[in-house]
C-alpha cells in the first residue's frame, strides 16, 4: 500500500474508494488532493497479480482501488460528483466507488497493528520488529513491513519459506534471485544454510537485505556473516554455483532468467521456483525439463516448483 497523508486531527473522516484500471491512478490521485484529500492510498484490487505490500518503485497492479480521506465537515456529494463528472469527460462512465463515514483513529497505530507474528513450517516466525516473539526458542525472523518485497503474507513466500523451514541445509550455499527483503536467503541460514547471496534489481531492495541481515543478527549471528546482497551484476562470481537457488519472482520473469539461473544451480543441486500461478506452472516446467525433474505444492492458486537438477 502507498500513501500521502496530511496531518489533521478530526472527529470523523469521510472514505471516498473508487476501483480504476492502473493507468487512471495517477491522475485520480492528483485529483483528489487537489480538492483536498488528507489522505490519498493505493492497493491492489485484483486478484491475480503477485505483488506484496511494501515494494519499492511503482506496482504493477492492473485494477487498483483508490481511497481518500476528507475531514467531516468537507461537502463529500460534491466532491463525489466532481469526481465522477471528471472521469466521464475522459470517456470513462462507470466506476465502482463507495462513500463511508468513519471514525478518528490512531492510523499509524492501526497499519502497526495489522500485522502480527506468522508461523511457517515447524517452528519458523516471521515478526515484525515492534511484536515480541511467540514462540522464544523458535526461528524468529525480524522483518519490518516498508522495506521491500517479501513479509510473508503472500502465499508464495509462504511456500518457499514452508519448505526452507522442514529443510536441513547444512553446508549447503544459497542464491536468492530477486530477493526483495531477503527473507529467503535469512530463513536459509536459520535452517542451516552455510552462506547466501540474495540478489535483486533494486537498490532499495539490497539495502533492505543488508539491514534485516543485521536486524536478525541476534538469533543467529552467523547471518550478517554468513549472508551478502548484491545488484545482479555486482555478483562477485558470476559463475559460481549453489546448492540451492531460489527465484521467487513471476513466470514470465523465470522464463526470461532461465539460461541465468540453471548454471547457477550446483550438480543435483535444487532449484525452487514460485510467483507461479497454477496455470503456468506446466509452461515453466516444460521449460526447464531438460535439466530438472519436479514437484509441484499448491496454496490458493500459486504453485512452488521444486526442481532437483539430475
Amino acid at each position: 500500500m502507498s500513501d500521502t497523508t496530511k496531518k489533521t486531527a478530526n472527529a470523523h473522516w469521510h472514505q471516498f474508494r473508487l476501483t480504476v484500471q492502473s493507468e487512471l491512478v495517477d491522475p485520480l490521485s492528483e485529483l483528489l488532493d487537489s480538492i483536498g484529500a488528507a489522505a490519498v492510498t493505493t492497493e491492489n484490487a485484483g486478484d491475480d497479480e503477485f505483488y506484496e505490500v511494501a515494494f519499492p518503485g511503482t506496482p504493477s497492479w492492473e485494477t487498483v482501488r483508490v481511497t481518500a480521506l476528507f475531514n467531516e465537515d468537507a461537502d463529500i456529494k460534491a466532491i463525489q460528483n466532481l469526481t465522477l463528472s471528471a472521469l466521464k469527460k475522459i470517456g470513462v462512465e462507470e466506476i465502482p466507488h463507495t462513500l463511508e463515514k468513519l471514525a478518528d483513529q490512531d492510523w499509524e497505530r492501526v497499519w502497526l497493528d495489522s500485522f502480527s507474528p506468522i508461523k511457517v513450517g515447524k517452528d519458523l516466525w516471521v515478526v515484525p520488529s515492534w511484536c515480541d516473539p511467540v514462540e522464544i526458542d523458535s526461528r524468529n525472523i525480524r522483518l519490518d513491513p516498508g522495506l521491500a518485497f517479501g513479509t510473508g503474507t503472500h502465499a508464495t513466500t509462504f511456500m518457499c519459506l514452508d519448505w526452507i523451514s522442514r529443510q536441513h541445509l547444512k553446508t549447503q550455499t544459497v542464491l536468492d534471485y530477486g530477493s526483495g527483503s531477503g527473507i529467503l536467503a535469512i530463513a536459509s541460514i536459520m535452517s542451516g544454510a552455510e552462506h547466501a547471496d540474495a540478489v535483486d534489481i533494486d537498490p532499495l531492495a539490497v539495502e533492505a537485505c543488508e539491514l534485516n541481515a543485521q536486524r536478525n543478527t541476534f538469533a543467529d549471528v552467523r547471518i550478517s556473516e554468513s549472508m551478502r546482497a548484491y545488484l545482479p551484476n555486482d555478483l562477485p562470481d558470476p559463475i559460481k554455483t549453489y546448492d540451492l537457488v531460489i527465484a521467487n519472482i513471476l513466470a514470465e520473469v523465470i522464463l526470461m532468467l532461465k539460461d541465468t539461473l540453471i548454471p547457477h544451480v550446483a550438480p543435483s543441486g535444487t532449484l525452487l521456483l514460485t510467483g507461479i500461478l497454477k496455470q503456468q506452472s506446466d509452461k515453466i516446467m516444460v521449460a526447464f525439463s531438460e535439466s530438472f525433474d519436479f514437484t509441484v505444492q499448491e496454496k490458493d492458486h500459486w504453485v512452488l516448483l521444486i526442481g532437483r537438477r539430475r
